[in-house]
């Protein structure tokens, strides 16, 4: 799996991205063989202000050319991104299980055309 990380230089520090390297492989270890790409966007919403606005989007590109993007919102960056990578995984796990369950409710295609001669 690659990681990019895109944000403005004064907001993250050189070890960010180890630091966001060591959080992915935490938390989408169960997932990540279904991962190619993830781009993670970090962005201070309101400046020095204060308040809740970390924010950290998540693009993931995955081996079957599909694309998911989740956000999450924090007061420090480091929440925010272990918000939104613990969104993508529940976003993927409850994929898969609905694909898994599709199959398993599929008619075989034997069946089917002895259904219909």
């Amino acid at each position: 799996m690659h990681i990019a990380l895109l944000s403005h230089r004064d907001i993250h520090g050189t070890d960010t991205l180890d630091a966001l390297q060591r959080r992915a492989e935490r938390h989408l270890s169960r997932i990540a063989h279904l991962i190619s790409d993830l781009v993670v966007s970090l962005a201070d919403l309101n400046g020095p202000k204060g308040g809740i606005d970390r924010q950290c989007q998540v693009q993931a590109k995955l081996h079957d050319g599909r694309l998911v993007v989740v956000k999450a919102r924090s007061e420090g960056f480091g929440p925010a991104i272990d918000g939104a990578l613990h969104k993508l995984l529940k976003r993927l796990i409850k994929q898969r299980k609905r694909m898994v369950e599709q199959r398993r409710s599929a008619v075989p295609f034997g069946r089917l055309a002895a259904a219909v001669t």
